[in-house]
């Protein structure tokens, strides 16, 4: 059993979650300390601590049990809780982060990586190394009810050649979940500096987890008492332990006249059963492979598209046989595509939660007074969206930060809060998610932007406000007047567009100087399977996403009235800029189309009329990447295959918006 290899991916999941957890409870700890917080981090860190010995990572483990000292020191009142020593233990879980990357990858880890970060701790702890001792507190006792004449006669053998005989006990922690797995990594540690004769349960029912939380091992090694004990407190999950050192008396009496335990065997097996019955009637869950989630979406899709298919092929021959079978497959294939899309939706709170933590670094490093406010963390999104959006989520909040947020000397200036404020929202609206970073900073100053355009060669004459400020996209635009650590080096925001616009999204950009700057993020709900009305434009046929439609209404031409170079159309008492859909796709329109449809949506805060010439219906459709040779069309999300066979193009509302001037001017 010394073969780890099998439990790294577990080791890896549960450091992550370990790691993700400390951030969170440290930064609380800043604001709030308490000692149940206290004890909690103190509990995930030698988790940590315990999982990292046990996989042999002994430059990881090492660092964490220094990390673990200061918690100590907090606990028992001789360490203050401050930014000084807060940033530590973030500097802490960075590097610890970085060790786990490097493991990941298999890449070799020289000591050296540590040595500053150990030399700033003992510092810090004044020079004390503190022993791990106390979670050897007995709660229970020593018992073994089945221990057989040859296991004790090997044991008083073993003592007569010098070895050392431990009778251990060793309760897990209640919450454990994998307890099967605890206990090969506890014995497999022993076993390096031994050997475990007899357990009980047996060796079968361990490997199994079928028992509560207590298991007795007789374990024969050279090794002293204070060893065994640190080679089974490095593991995590363990609530306390029980090592006694056996005499040749001890040995001959166990078996034979048991002490009675707090928690035998047989309790523990009652237990146990109680424990499986009331755990089947809960939610249970397992971990599947993103990869593997994609193939199943898309053999749904492929379903949908025949199913499509079969239901016109239906209506073409109008067979009645086949009519009632084909209703079920349809519910069912509704049903099947329902479930693979929840599957794959993910809070944006996994990409969220780490923000507060990147603010507060960002705060020190500028010497700047800000926080950060979220709000809808549990709005959910396509999973394959989620885990591409912390990259321009980072970049605009580091923008707000550094060229935002101004110094608390010159928020006074503005009759303005000390505390600069940094707000990320998300929100769903119809078949889109909208996330919006905005702060109360400065703001961006049209004419900073049109100077530094110039100097760099792009010519702004003719340009409106808003496509002026919407140059910062643009490939190595920047108006920082110096290079910082945290921005300013001309690269950025374009990265922010392209990777927005690879996810099937937009950003939307509007600033106040003085005011502030609100990004808003508008990105699709899923990549796959949508609802969409198919409409005609001349005589092509097209998709439009169903989400973002508010009302289809039927009007007449003169409904349309021309105002200066726009026309309108007066919806809910407010002028609607009309966009004719053929003009913008360079199509003929209908002949004499005397009942034209105006598609009302509605993007952000602004209704829009999309004028097309006719309605063909509403369909469940699944959406196809139109390849790197037609991606710079910016006016089709994709393409979709339809009944009868023919390919159809989805189009963008928010591209064809865009043609008017309207969320972007």
């Amino acid at each position: 059993m010394d073969d780890n290899s099998k439990y790294r991916e577990l080791f890896f999941e549960e450091t992550d979650e370990h790691l993700e957890n400390l951030n969170a409870s440290v930064l609380d700890l800043e604001n709030n300390p308490s000692e149940e917080l206290l004890d909690r981090i103190f509990r995930s860190a030698h988790t940590l601590k315990g999982m990292a010995a046990t996989m042999g990572y002994e430059t990881m483990a090492q660092l964490t049990h220094k990390m673990e000292n200061l918690f100590q020191l907090f606990k028992n009142g001789s360490l203050a809780i401050n930014g000084e020593t807060i940033t530590l233990i973030f500097d802490c879980l960075d590097k610890l982060a970085e060790i786990v990357e490097f493991l990941r990858d298999d890449v070799s880890i020289d000591e050296g990586i540590i040595t500053d970060l150990l030399h700033r701790l003992t510092a810090v702890e004044g020079g004390e190394i503190l022993e791990e001792r106390g979670r050897s507190n007995q709660t229970f006792q020593l018992r073994f009810d089945h221990l057989s004449n040859s296991d004790r006669e090997i044991g008083a053998e073993a003592i007569a050649r010098g070895y050392f005989a431990y009778g251990i006990g060793v309760k897990l922690e209640g919450d454990c979940i994998l307890k099967g797995p605890r206990v090969f990594l506890i014995m497999d540690k022993l076993e390096q500096h031994g050997e475990v004769i007899h357990t009980e349960p047996t060796a079968e029912s361990l490997e199994n987890g079928e028992f509560d939380q207590i298991f007795m091992m007789l374990y024969l090694s050279q090794e002293p008492i204070a060893k065994v004990e640190a080679l089974i407190l490095s593991n995590s999950e363990i609530e306390a332990i029980i090592v006694n050192n056996l005499s040749l008396a001890d040995i001959e009496q166990l078996g034979v006249a048991p002490v009675v335990a707090e928690v035998t065997v047989e309790e523990t097996k009652e237990t146990e059963a109680k424990k499986i019955t009331k755990n089947d009637q809960h939610n249970q869950s397992i971990r599947v492979e993103l990869s593997k989630l994609d193939s199943f979406m898309n053999l749904v899709s492929e379903l949908v598209v025949y199913r499509t298919r079969l239901e016109n092929v239906s209506a073409q021959t109008k067979g009645t046989d086949i009519k009632e079978p084909l209703e079920q497959v349809a519910r069912i294939t509704s049903e099947l595509q329902d479930l693979v899309l929840k599957i794959r939706m993910q809070q944006v709170s996994v990409v969220m939660n780490r923000f507060p933590r990147v603010v507060r670094d960002l705060a020190r490093e500028l010497n700047k007074e800000m926080d950060i406010q979220i709000e809808g963390e549990d709005t959910e999104l396509d999973r394959t969206v989620v885990s591409e959006l912390s990259e321009p989520l980072i970049h605009l909040i580091r923008n707000s930060a550094d060229h935002g947020i101004e110094s608390a000397e010159r928020r006074r200036e503005l009759s303005k809060p000390p505390v600069g404020l940094i707000k990320l929202t998300a929100y769903q609206q119809g078949n889109r998610v909208m996330i919006t970073v905005s702060d109360d900073g400065k703001g961006l100053d049209p004419e900073l932007i049109s100077e530094s355009a110039e100097r760099k060669g792009v010519s702004t004459v003719g340009l409106s406000e808003k496509e002026i400020l919407n140059l910062i996209f643009h490939p190595g635009f920047s108006t920082a007047k110096e290079v910082t650590n945290v921005s300013g080096r001309g690269v950025g925001m374009d990265v922010v567009h392209s990777k927005i616009a690879s996810l099937g999204g937009t950003i939307e950009l509007v600033s106040e100087v003085d005011q502030g700057t609100t990004f808003t993020i508008n990105l699709p709900l899923t990549l796959s399977i949508i609802q969409s009305l198919m409409i005609k434009v001349g005589e092509e046929t097209f998709a439009m996403p169903l989400g973002v439609i508010e009302k289809v209404i039927e009007i007449a031409p003169r409904d349309i009235v021309q105002v200066h170079h726009q026309e309108i159309y007066v919806y809910r008492g407010t002028a609607t800029p009309v966009i004719r859909v053929n003009e913008a796709l360079a199509i003929s329109a209908k002949a004499n189309n005397q009942h034209p449809h105006l598609i009302m949506v509605l993007l952000g805060k602004q209704y829009y009329a999309l004028l097309v010439d006719e309605l063909i219906g509403q369909q469940e459709i699944v959406i196809k990447k139109l390849g790197r040779e037609l991606m710079e069309i910016n006016k089709y999300l994709g393409a979709t295959i339809q009944g009868n066979g023919d390919i159809t193009l989805i189009l963008d509302i928010n591209a064809l918006c865009h043609e008017v001037g309207g969320i972007y001017g």
